[in-house]
Parts: structure tokens; C-alpha cells; sequence
């Protein structure tokens, strides 16, 4: 049996469960997570400066972490002018790519302490928010973001007040605490810990509406798979399966609306929520084999991750249900049928239905080996996933799964 020094999981404090879960749970003893304050609403981004003075006090100097994109869009410029207007100096800080390197972070601590800033906040996808969240915690000491890497030694209490404003629906970055930042030679590590945790995620689906169809779809499977991989994996329990289920209701019901119709404000707000709820439940539970695979995926051939993780749910669903029997079943109710096989066939025609497909394409796979992807797998930053999943990997079943996922 494959086995794993340690869970990935956060530290849980409070929750409030208002929804009731079905089937079997294989454990009661838990912790549950602080949840940041959340605002979902059309137009709450210009709501920014005025939640600032309201919440952490006036005359903050912000530093505003944002994807060079958004610049372009002009979110960047008006997001500033809200915050200014409301008394707080603005600092801003853009030179970010995907799959952000602690440089990035790096540089950014080092911009934010130049100019005495004690509020951060975060504009973009996942990779910003991910950076905001880092830069965050190390703006007080200036410590480099190497030190942290893999949790190597725990992350110190955040003291400056952190703020996300998510401008696509499916990383769930806005709610987590986790962050994923690449080493100079590209391995992407873990960052986890409470203090990770934003303060206030403000959730405007109006930042969404300009998303492509291709990325509007594969962040929000992104959404998906995390709640469907936080109710069936083993560390599921029922308060937080109920926020795992409610993530599905919503994504499962928007995705395809906001995939072909953009503009819709519904559709959107459902997404948000989608990718809020199934934050909010990895931070309870982790993920489990589809991000194992998934993360091996992108830092092999650079898979988009909600492509890489969709993928790999379906593609190794099969096997994994055999651990969560019960768990697969509560997904496949919401869905409107029973079990994993019910699951497994109405993602491939969701899929369908927007245009999209579940599988590797042939550029995909020819970057990609069994052997490559298999010891990827077992990696220090993808092994904890693996273990999370519900079914345990023996001698062998690593090979298989990797098999499986490129087919």
C-alpha cells in the first residue's frame, strides 16, 4: 500500500452547516476550517474600498496583486480608483504569469515592503489569488518563499489583512488555504496553512462575463471536481460533504449556460458559487487521485489544470469509486441517477453539450509517457492527493492509473 507521511489537509475552526448530506460517513472525528468573509453579488467589486475601511480601517496602503490581463481588460485601473476613492493609497504589482514562480512572490514582498503597504489584495484566477495569498503572509518579515516550500516548516501568522476578488469560478483560491507556486525550474509546490486563508473573498460575477467558452468551461469543471473528489475521498465527513453537494447543485446546473451564454449574470453568480462551495470543501478534506494525476499533467506537458483534473476524474473514476461507494452515490443523486457509472456518463455529456471533450488530445499525449507520469505520481507535492483517495493504491495500481489516464 502506497502510504504518505502526512494528510493535506488544513486546520478546520469554524463552520456553519445548514444543508444534510447523504449516505454512510466513514469517520466523526474532524476540524473545520475558517472561512474567510464572503460578498457574492453583480457589481460588488466597486463595493472594495468602502469593505476595506469598514472591515481593517481607513487609510490602508494597499498592495494590489493582480494578472497582467487585467490591465488590459481595465479591471486592473478601476479596481484601484474604487479602492483610492475610498481613502486607501494603491500600490499595484503585475508581473505575474501562469503557474507563478516564487519570484514572482519574491518580488512582490519586496515591492510592498519598499512602500510600507499593510492590506493585499488579489485580482485575477488562481494564480494571482495564489500569489496575493503568499505575499500576504511573508510582508512583515521579507522571508523568501523558498522557505515554505511543502510546508517544510509552518507558514507565520499573517498580520496584514488579505482580500480576493476571483475573476474566474473554479480554483476556489478566493476561500482556500493553499496556494500552488513553481520553483525556478518549474516543479510546482504546495503552500498550505490557515493563514493562507483570505479575510474577505468578494465573489463579482461581472469580472467573469468576458471569460472564454474553452476557459469558462474547464475552470468550472475545475469547481466541479473538486467537490465531487472532497465528497468521496476518505477524509469525507457529513457537514462538510453538505458544502461538497451544494458546489455540485450549482456547477452542475450553470456550467452549461455559462458556457454558451457569457453575458448571463445567473449563470455566472452560479459558477462563483460553485467554485466557492467546493474551496471551501478541499479546505476541509483535500483532493484526491483526478489532482494527483491532473497536477502531474500540468507540470509534465502543461495540461491546463481544469482540463488535466477533468480528465483524470472520469478517465479513473472507475477505479476510485470502488472506495466510495456511498460517496459516488450522493454525487449521482444530485445528478438525477445512481452511481459512479451514472456520474462518469453525465460529465461526458456535459461535456458534449458545450463542445468540449474528457480526454487527452494527441499533442497531449504525445508529451506525456506512463513511466513519466507514474513517478510524477509519487512525487513529495502529488503523493498526499493520492493518499487521500478513498481506495488505497497497492503494489502496481499507480501504473495502472496512469495507464488509465491516457487512454
Amino acid at each position: 500500500m502506497i502510504q504518505s507521511g502526512k494528510r493535506f489537509c488544513s486546520t478546520l475552526e469554524i463552520f456553519d452547516a445548514k444543508h444534510h448530506s447523504r449516505g454512510t460517513e466513514p469517520m466523526t472525528a474532524f476540524n473545520l476550517s475558517r472561512q474567510p468573509a464572503q460578498v457574492l453579488a453583480a457589481g460588488s467589486r466597486h463595493q472594495t474600498g468602502t469593505l476595506i475601511s469598514e472591515t481593517f480601517g481607513a487609510g490602508r496602503r494597499v498592495l494590489l496583486v493582480a494578472d497582467p490581463v487585467m490591465a488590459e481588460l481595465g479591471h486592473l485601473g478601476e479596481l484601484r480608483e474604487v479602492i483610492e476613492k475610498a481613502g486607501h493609497d494603491v500600490v499595484t504589482f503585475s508581473d505575474l504569469a501562469s503557474d507563478p514562480k516564487e519570484a514572482f512572490v519574491d518580488a512582490a514582498v519586496e515591492l510592498g515592503r519598499a512602500e510600507n503597504c499593510d492590506c493585499v489584495v488579489g485580482l485575477g484566477g488562481g494564480s494571482a489569488l495564489d500569489t496575493a495569498k503568499v505575499v500576504a503572509v511573508l510582508l512583515p518579515s521579507g522571508d523568501g518563499a523558498a522557505n515554505y516550500r511543502l510546508a517544510v516548516k509552518p507558514l507565520p501568522w499573517r498580520t496584514v489583512p488579505l482580500v480576493t476578488l476571483p475573476t474566474t469560478a473554479g480554483t476556489g483560491s478566493e476561500t482556500t488555504g493553499t496556494s500552488i507556486i513553481s520553483q525556478p525550474d518549474g516543479v510546482k509546490n504546495w503552500f498550505w496553512g490557515p493563514p493562507l486563508i483570505p479575510d474577505m473573498a468578494i465573489m463579482d460575477p461581472e469580472l467573469t462575463v468576458g471569460l472564454p467558452p474553452f476557459w469558462t468551461f474547464y475552470t468550472g469543471m475545475d469547481a466541479l471536481v473538486h467537490a465531487i473528489e472532497s465528497r468521496t475521498n476518505r477524509y469525507r465527513y457529513a457537514p462538510n460533504n453538505a458544502v461538497a453537494e451544494r458546489a455540485i447543485s450549482h456547477g452542475i446546473s450553470s456550467l452549461e449556460e455559462a458556457v454558451k451564454d457569457g453575458s448571463s449574470i445567473t449563470a455566472r453568480s452560479g459558477m462563483m458559487a460553485a467554485a466557492a462551495h467546493g474551496g471551501t470543501a478541499i479546505g476541509n478534506t483535500g483532493c484526491a487521485v483526478a489532482h494527483n494525476i491532473g497536477h502531474a499533467m500540468g507540470s509534465l506537458a502543461g495540461v491546463p489544470h481544469g482540463r488535466a483534473v477533468s480528465i483524470a476524474l472520469v478517465q479513473t473514476m472507475e477505479w476510485a469509486a470502488q472506495g466510495a461507494p456511498d460517496g459516488y452515490d450522493a454525487v449521482a443523486h444530485i445528478m438525477g441517477g445512481e452511481g459512479a457509472g451514472h456520474v462518469h456518463d453525465n460529465l461526458h455529456a456535459l461535456a458534449e453539450r458545450c463542445g468540449y471533450g474528457l480526454s487527452l488530445d494527441a499533442d497531449e499525449r504525445e508529451k506525456l509517457d506512463e513511466e513519466a507520469l507514474a513517478r510524477a505520481m509519487v512525487e513529495p507535492a502529488n503523493i498526499d492527493m493520492l493518499t487521500a483517495t478513498a481506495r488505497d493504491a497497492e503494489d502496481g495500481d499507480v501504473e495502472i492509473l496512469a495507464a488509465m489516464a491516457l487512454r
